[in-house]
């Protein structure tokens, strides 16, 4: 038995080592991924054998099955492979560098809408559950024939540990012997698409036209979970983060962060980490203990979030509890202080749907009511913490919130990613959040509204607008309030030809009524863009706007695909006696290339050139950056806990 428990840790090590060399070479030879609409019945099983697949006209799936390999990709990937195998290395560096163009599929059939999922097997009973495990590199969750001949992506395939059977039917929301309910499966498959551990995944019903029962596989393709994120903020400061999302395939991540600053001492340190326990007992409900260590912050805690997984999700709910000790106090200008709070946060919600709708984006409305607890315990003494800019001080807060929300999901690609399938959310929310909170200085009553729109328009583009106001209530007049309103579009997906273009568009404008504490509204801390975190501007208004166009390449190297982008955003910021576009006004342009492997848990890597109209605080106005780019946060009509609104 020890002999075993020997050569097993050896074989983990072996691996885990072979995996730290070959990283920087990743590679996979996959095909495009196939397209698939909301009616794709059946799985390709054996070579050139299809099922017909219903897709709506233009839409950005269909462009990437029907096109993909009809165009001029084929002439560049054919001049290149003829070249390279002109001598022996240049042949033996060419399936390393660029992908093997796939098997043509064929035309699927057009139809104006999508059909509901599954429908066809409603109510047929579930005679068995199978798992079925794409390789990481080199497959297709739409065609489990395919499989890579590089060597490479098969040493990593072997390397990469495999989600267990177990934690995969841990995320299904069905049992064998129960009765197929189509929403059920629809929304089991978005839950398994938008996990960290999954690239893509796939539900296929497998029955006969007369039978009363069927069998549904479970097409999973993991994401290769070891990953770093890189950000240089200049010469001299720059952070990494390492990671590993799905640790021996159990489903556990691990993360460091690391900071490199040669103008302090230590010049590296470990400044923050985390470990995420996913999915106890199949709850959904996930643990987090993370930690930061700073030179001026220190901070330990627990979370455990039990999130509202679809519109079914009856209860959910959330608790939060950290330490911190700081060595400054935020805006004060005297001498560094020490400042030891903790922070209590609790909140729970139940939903129930009142209306289902039978459309393409499985639309249904739900009530929600959801409460929370917040304490923030300072424990350093008022008479210290009083000289802060902003005043610390013990706070108890009590919120809570009614939401009516109508939500559907519309599949597309190349929104927030680099090809992998989409989850688009649409929908309406309204929701009315009301409070007491209570503190040394003062006792209020709080009241607030939040109104969001999303929709899919004609063309398969999305446009989303949003609300919200709020503020205290002290002696009949309202104080420390704030007004915001904004918009997002995204377009539809342009062909031109082998590449793809999609167009971003924002507008947000945030004011401050009645401010009676120090707060203001910065540049910097826009909760809408990143663009603006080296200017120290602030206001009692704050107003955003940016376009951008990403052109998505068709190429590979080593696995990775391209993506140009080019921008332009301005922001101002002006005192409420002022028209906000007559302040301080900082325009910004740039352009720059973005790298994502689909298959890797690394966030999308930016290197980008910016010019602005005004100096930051350093004296420069043009700033060359190549960092991390986190996932951009969709508009989602979810139940949360409920929330004061933000003014920073």
């Amino acid at each position: 038995m020890s002999g075993s428990t020997h050569s097993f840790k050896k074989n983990i090590l072996l691996r885990i080592f072979i995996c730290m060399l070959v990283m920087p070479l990743i590679s996979y030879g996959d095909s495009e991924l196939l397209a698939q609409s909301v009616a794709d019945p059946a799985l390709r099983m054996k070579k050139r054998q299809y099922r017909t697949i219903a897709i709506p006209l233009s839409d950005s799936l269909k462009l990437e099955q029907q096109q993909k390999h009809r165009d001029a990709t084929a002439t560049f990937y054919s001049k290149v492979k003829t070249t390279a195998h002109k001598n022996f290395f240049s042949r033996q560096v060419y399936p390393l560098l660029f992908k093997n163009q796939p098997a043509q599929a064929p035309s699927g059939s057009v139809s104006g809408s999508e059909p509901i999922p599954f429908l066809n097997e409603k109510g047929k009973i579930i005679r068995s559950v199978r798992i079925y495990k794409s390789e990481v590199f080199g497959s297709s969750v739409f065609d489990t024939t395919l499989r890579s001949d590089l060597w490479l992506d098969r040493t990593l395939n072997s390397l990469h540990f495999n989600t267990h059977d177990q934690v995969i039917r841990s995320y299904l929301q069905f049992h064998k012997g129960d009765r197929i309910n189509p929403v059920v499966l629809a929304d089991n498959e978005r839950i398994l698409r938008q996990s960290a551990l999954f690239e893509d995944a796939r539900l296929m019903v497998i029955s006969n036209v007369n039978s009363d029962s069927a069998d549904i596989v479970v097409i999973i393709r993991d994401v290769f979970p070891v990953g770093f994120d890189l950000k240089v903020r200049d010469a001299h400061s720059s952070s990494v983060r390492l990671y590993n999302r799905n640790i021996f395939g159990f489903g556990q991540q691990l993360s460091q962060s690391f900071e490199i600053n040669t103008d302090q001492r230590p010049r590296i340190y470990l400044s923050e980490g985390a470990l995420k326990i996913r999915n106890i007992r199949r709850s959904f409900t996930d643990v987090v203990l993370a930690w930061q260590n700073r030179p001026d912050i220190k901070t330990g805690g627990i979370q455990v979030t039990k999130p509202f997984i679809s519109p079914e999700t009856r209860t959910g709910g959330g608790l939060f509890i950290r330490n911190t000790k700081s060595m400054t106090i935020p805006g004060d200008q005297q001498a560094a202080t020490t400042l030891e709070y903790s922070e209590y946060d609790l909140w729970g919600g139940y939903s129930t749907i009142i209306n289902r709708f039978q459309s393409p984006a499985f639309d249904r409305s739900v009530i929600a009511i959801a409460g929370r607890y917040y304490n923030l315990n300072m424990k350093g003494s008022p008479s210290v913490v009083m000289r802060s800019l902003y005043p610390s001080v013990t706070v108890n807060r009590y919120l809570a919130a009614v939401s009516l929300i109508r939500s559907g999901y519309y599949r597309s690609n190349m929104v927030t990613g680099f090809g992998r399938t989409e989850d688009i959310p649409t929908g309406h929310m309204a929701r009315l959040t009301l409070g007491y909170e209570t503190s040394i200085l003062h006792s209020r009553v709080y009241s607030g509204i939040k109104l969001l729109s999303g929709r899919l328009l004609t063309r398969n583009g999305f446009i989303y607008s949003w609300f919200e106001g709020s503020g205290y209530w002290s002696e009949g007049r309202m104080n420390d309030g704030v007004a915001g309103l904004g918009c997002d579009y995204i377009s539809p997906l342009y062909k031109s030809g082998t590449f793809r273009i999609r167009s971003f568009g924002s507008l947000s404008y945030l004011k401050g009524i009645n401010r009676t504490s120090d707060s203001r509204l910065l540049l910097k801390n826009n909760d809408f863009t990143e663009t603006f975190n080296r200017f120290e501007t602030s206001g009692d208004q704050r107003i955003t706007a940016r376009i951008e166009s990403v052109i998505f390449s068709p190429y590979y190297l080593l696995g990775f695909r391209f993506a140009a982008y080019a921008f332009a955003e301005a922001a101002a910021v002006a005192p409420n006696s002022q028209f906000v576009l007559k302040g301080d006004l900082v325009p910004a342009v740039g352009f720059g290339l973005r790298i994502k492997n689909e298959n890797l848990a690394f966030s999308t890597f930016q290197i980008g050139l910016t010019w602005y109209g005004k100096s930051d605080h350093s004296g420069r106005n043009m700033i060359f950056e190549f960092s991390d780019i986190p996932q951009i946060n969709l508009m989602r009509f979810n139940i949360e806990a409920p929330e004061i609104t933000g003014y920073r």
